[in-house]
Order: C-alpha cells, then sequence, then structure tokens
C-alpha cells in the first residue's frame, strides 16, 4: 500500500493490482517448483547451485547480499526521513539520533534468537492486514466504490508497465525461502507459506487500492500517501495508526531481510548464524550513520544500486531455472514460459532502476 500509488496510475488501481498480481504468479510459481526438491538456507543460491553449480551460485549469493547490505540501511533512512517525520513532525530536530538508535534496537532483535523475530512479525504483519483493511473502508465510506478503477483502460503500454510495476513489489516474498531449513514441515509448509502470504495480500491490497481511484491525487503523491488519506478522510488517531504501521510494515522487512542474509551467509561460509549476526551489524550500523552526512543523497543513489543489485540476482534464478528442470528430466513448455514471463519481469525492474532519474 505505501508504494503502490508511485509505481501506478492510480485511475486503474483495482485493475493494475488484480493484474500485478497475477504477474507475480510467475516467479511464485518459479520459487515453488524449485522449492518442491530444494529447502536450504541458501535459499535462492541453493537454487542457482542445483542448476548450475556451486560457482554461479556463488555470484549470485554475493549479488544478493550486496544488494540487501545497502537495503537494510537505506530502509532505515526512509523510515525515519520520510515516513516518521510526516506521521510526527516534530521530531525532525532528532532523526539524526533516532537514524543511529533504529538499526540497533532491529539488531538486539535479533539477536533474541529467530523465534521471538517472527512471533513479532506474525503479529505485526496482523495488525497491518487489519489496518490495512480499515483504511479500504474509511475510503469506500467517503469516495465510493469506483467500478472505473477495474473498468478504465490506459491501452496496452500503460497496462503492461503499471501492473509490472506492482508485480515488483512483491518480490520480498522470497524471503521465507532462506528459512526453509529451520521449519518444521520443511519444504511443504514453505510452499504453503509463500502461497498464502501472496494471495492473502494480493485480496487486502486490492481492496485497499482500488477505490484510490476517486482519491484526490494529491494525496496520493504525498511521501507516505495512507497517513495523508487517512488524515483527510479520518481522525488523527487513525492517521497515526496507519503511518506507524506502514513504518512499522517497512522495518518488518528489514527483520526478515537481516534473518535471510544472515542465513545464506552461513550456507556459503559455514560461520555460526549468532556469529554473522553480530558481523552484520557492524556494515549495517556504520552505513546507517554515514547517512546523516546527506539522507537525502543516500536515499536516492543507495536505493538505485540495491535495486540493480537485486534484480540482477533474480535475473539468474530465473535464467537457470530451464536448465534445473532439464538436468532432473522434467523440462516443459510450462517451465520455459514461467521462466522467461519471471525473467521478462525481472529485466523490466533492471531497467527501471538504472534508467530512472536521480537528482544530484
Amino acid at each position: 500500500m505505501i508504494y503502490v500509488p508511485g509505481a501506478a496510475d492510480m485511475r486503474l488501481a483495482g485493475l493494475l493490482t488484480v493484474l500485478g498480481a497475477a504477474l507475480y504468479a510467475l516467479p511464485l510459481a518459479v520459487w515453488l517448483r524449485y522449492s518442491k526438491e530444494i529447502v536450504s538456507a541458501g535459499g535462492l543460491a541453493a537454487f542457482v547451485e542445483a542448476a548450475v553449480g556451486r560457482r554461479a551460485a556463488l555470484v549470485q549469493a554475493a549479488i544478493w547480499s550486496f544488494s540487501y547490505f545497502l537495503y537494510l540501511p537505506y530502509t532505515v533512512t526512509d523510515i525515519v526521513y520520510e515516513m516518521l517525520a510526516d506521521v510526527f513532525p516534530g521530531i525532525s530536530p532528532w532523526r539524526w539520533l533516532i537514524e543511529l538508535i533504529v538499526p540497533v534496537v532491529i539488531v538486539g532483535l535479533v539477536l533474541l534468537g529467530t523465534r521471538p523475530v517472527l512471533q513479532l512479525l506474525f503479529v505485526s504483519a496482523a495488525l497491518q492486514l487489519v489496518l490495512m483493511l480499515a483504511l479500504g473502508f474509511v475510503v469506500v465510506a467517503k469516495v465510493g466504490a469506483p467500478t472505473r478503477s477495474f473498468t478504465h483502460s490506459p491501452g496496452a503500454h500503460g497496462l503492461a508497465h503499471g501492473s509490472a510495476n506492482i508485480a515488483l513489489l512483491f518480490l520480498c516474498g522470497s524471503l521465507p525461502i532462506f528459512l526453509g531449513a529451520e521449519v518444521v514441515g520443511g519444504a511443504r509448509v514453505v510452499r504453503r507459506t509463500l502461497l498464502a502470504a501472496g494471495a492473502i495480500v494480493a485480496l487486502y491490497l486490492v481492496f485497499a487500492t482500488f477505490p484510490l481511484a476517486a482519491v484526490d491525487p494529491s494525496l496520493l503523491h504525498a511521501n507516505l500517501p495512507g497517513y495523508a488519506i487517512a488524515s483527510a478522510y479520518s481522525s488523527r488517531w487513525f492517521a497515526i495508526a496507519v503511518g506507524v504501521g506502514a513504518a512499522a510494515s517497512v522495518a518488518g522487512v528489514i527483520l526478515a531481510e537481516y534473518l535471510a542474509l544472515s542465513r545464506l551467509l552461513f550456507s556459503v561460509t559455514g560461520i555460526p548464524v549468532r556469529r554473522l549476526l553480530k558481523w552484520i551489524a557492524v556494515p549495517f550500523v556504520a552505513i546507517d550513520a554515514l547517512s546523516i552526512i546527506n539522507p537525502d543523497w543516500f536515499d536516492e543513489h543507495v536505493l538505485r544500486w540495491s535495486l540493480i543489485a537485486l534484480f540482477l540476482s533474480e535475473l539468474i534464478v530465473f535464467g537457470v531455472f530451464p536448465v534445473y528442470r532439464r538436468r532432473r528430466g522434467k523440462l516443459t513448455a510450462v517451465d520455459v514460459l514461467l521462466a522467461a514471463g519471471a525473467f521478462a519481469l525481472m529485466a523490466w525492474g533492471l531497467y527501471r532502476a538504472i534508467a530512472s532519474p536521480v537528482s544530484t
């Protein structure tokens, strides 16, 4: 919900969100086919290793790790300087201090252990879904339920680009794969989790976004659209809940990424996970501290390189999928189509990350 208004034309929010969720089914289907046989702390890199060997897997792991080593501190800056600053304008003089405190708190949480973090993420996700549902009802009550959100069409070009942009917002859905080796039930539970999470989030997102077709565009273009909409259409307290919930959702992604990164590094190095969690904290806190020098520059430039690395790493995963299936004597036309579709989606994401303008 946070990033959807910036991803596509909200005059047809409902249609594009439905199509985006359908496009996300392409990479999801590939991950599911890989994870039917491979459950490893190596996550996506383990998929690549099974397809084309250890050397390529290490390349993929390095690119993916680079992406998330940048993404962790960048996301903290986004939370502090964009999200919380909108919800609580009075914190502006103290943002530099909050920027330093947040990563320390995150490191402290992951050091409590995987189970407490996962329990926290579950509770947080449940509350966020409640807030998303409530915001959807608030907007519908204010502006109605615009059917044009599903029927208006900007042409094939607009449909393709808008739906692809929204599909890319689901990409962090692969993070549970890295915990597959630790989950009771292994591959079966991981695959069910990926499917259930994708379906639930898609349904909630469609309901929360389709009425945005009738919302004032100035609210949609705010730094934190959900908070701006809740402020305009409801009470200050509900707006605060929506804004804090949005920040919590992004913080939750940081926690999930931190855990996934530690598992990937464990699979590559064999170093105990707890020690890796501490080692990851060093560059995380250090890079985050550097962001205070110029938060705006850091926000734009670091995000760009993080996304470029992320899409490159995913291109490898989908590019070698047909090889993986062929080596097992299971390659079908469906496998090729799924891989081609997922590869094309990541290529579009890579193109956007490279071509998007960055202010200097």
